[in-house]
C-alpha cells in the first residue's frame, strides 16, 4: 500500500530539483565572497584595540644558525631503529582461549 500519494511524490521531486538548481547556481555563479578581513583604523571596542596594539609590539623571530655549526650539534647521531613487522593478533581478542574453562 503506498502511503503518500503521487502528486505529493511529484511535488516534492520538483522542490528537490528547485532547491539542488538554486544550490548549484549559488554555488557556481556566485563569485563575489566579499573582503574576508576589512581593515579599519578604529578599534570596534577597547579589547579589540588593545589586541591590535599588543600585535605590533610583537618582533620578527629570529633564529641563530650559528648553532647548526656548533660541534655538539654535528656529533649528532641518527639513532633510528626499524621497526619490525610483527603477526597480527587473534580475530577476536575477546573470545576465550581454546581448552580454557568457560564461566558461567
Amino acid at each position: 500500500m503506498n502511503a503518500i500519494p503521487r502528486s505529493t511524490k511529484i511535488l516534492y521531486a520538483a522542490a528537490a530539483i528547485v532547491f539542488l538548481g538554486a544550490a548549484y547556481y549559488y554555488l557556481v555563479f556566485n563569485s563575489d565572497t566579499g573582503a574576508a578581513v576589512q581593515s579599519n583604523s578604529i578599534a570596534a571596542s577597547n579589547a579589540e584595540g588593545v589586541f591590535i596594539s599588543l600585535v605590533g609590539q610583537i618582533d620578527p623571530i629570529a633564529f641563530n644558525v650559528a648553532v647548526l655549526s656548533d660541534p655538539r650539534f654535528t656529533q649528532l647521531q641518527d639513532i633510528r631503529i626499524a621497526v619490525i613487522p610483527e603477526a597480527s593478533g587473534r580475530k577476536d581478542p575477546f573470545a576465550p582461549y581454546a581448552g580454557a574453562p568457560v564461566a558461567k
